[in-house]
């Protein structure tokens, strides 16, 4: 939804997709969702598959825990890589989610820039 909010606020396409880390034929379909029906009309599409096993309430938590340290965490360091978000989900929540599936999630909330490179 920050796509759809950034958009209905007047960013434009290529700023949307620089900031979330997404690409220019994403925005440009949401754009038109929201251009067409609001941000209402983006909440409804759907994307497929199951539901996620990341509720609101858990989504908030994450984001929250996104905003501080790693080290707040158990982690050695204050960065937060792909992998370290993966265990941190697995042990929080009990989803295992793929690297790119994680990654979506963290850009989703709008915090992709949060996550540095990882070797795993």
């Amino acid at each position: 939804m920050s796509a759809g909010r950034m958009l209905a606020d007047g960013a434009s396409v290529a700023e949307v997709a620089d900031a979330l880390r997404l690409s220019m034929q994403t925005v440009r379909r949401y754009k038109v969702i929201v251009d067409q029906g609001g941000l209402d009309a983006l909440k409804q599409m759907s994307v497929g598959g199951r539901a996620s096993a990341l509720d609101d309430t858990a989504l908030q938590w994450l984001a929250a825990a996104l905003r501080g340290s790693a080290r707040e965490h158990g982690y050695p360091s204050d960065a937060w890589t792909n992998a370290r978000v993966r265990e941190l989900i697995a042990t929080r929540f009990g989803a295992h989610y793929s690297r790119v599936h994680t990654w979506q999630i963290v850009t989703n909330l709008g915090l992709g820039d949060r996550l540095s490179k990882s070797t795993k």
